[in-house]
């Protein structure tokens, strides 16, 4: 009975993102040509900005539509909704634009800051930030920016920034699975930062 119930909210779920990304799809059109009526003209590079954008939305839609038919799991329909969300903020984002209007979803989109804000924590009275995450040394900072200990701040900051970028959603179409590494960077890049500002 139990597996029964399962398996009928798998199916519904997985219909639901299924409309979604129909729903998203079929808003492209209407916004390609609000576009083009708006900024053609007058603005033609902006115009075709913007239709650079929907066409990656066309694209991103097509893809996610194609990996919900691999989707045999709860755990994988939990990641594919993940996508889905920042596929449907990112449109929101663009036809606001185009349409001249407020956003319509009041997700929080991802913000790397929010990383930063956690990986600070309290101050302590030695000045260092008291790590509410998973790194508890320096080494192991240094381990998971794949850096020598002794390397300059400008190295860190290099070092962080490309990493940042590769565990980053944005760079990876939405896809948020590597998120804990991301939170991993971020507190390890905290705690190195902070101790160069010790040593100022």
């Amino acid at each position: 009975m139990e597996q029964a119930e399962s398996v009928k909210l798998f199916i519904s779920r997985h219909r639901k993102l299924k409309r979604h990304l129909a729903k998203m799809k079929a808003s492209l059109p209407e916004s390609l040509d609000q576009a083009f009526d708006r900024y053609y003209e007058k603005q033609p590079l902006t115009y075709v900005k913007f239709e650079e954008k929907l066409f990656r939305m066309e694209s991103l839609i097509a893809q996610m539509d194609e990996q919900l038919r691999t989707v045999d799991s709860m755990s994988m329909l939990k990641q594919a909704a993940g996508r889905v969300s920042y596929i449907a903020d990112r449109l929101d984002e663009i036809e606001a634009a185009v349409f001249n209007r407020g956003r319509r979803r009041r997700r929080f989109p991802f913000d790397l800051s929010d990383f930063f804000k956690q990986a600070a924590g309290e101050k302590q009275q030695n000045g260092f930030s008291e790590s509410k995450g998973e790194i508890s040394s320096l080494a192991e900072a240094y381990d998971v920016l794949e850096l020598e200990e002794g390397v300059s701040l400008v190295e860190v900051m290099r070092t962080f920034r490309r990493m940042a970028k590769k565990y980053h959603p944005d760079a990876r179409g939405g896809d948020r699975t590597d998120e804990t590494q991301l939170r991993r960077v971020v507190e390890a890049y905290q705690l190195i930062k902070d101790t160069f500002s010790q040593d100022d």
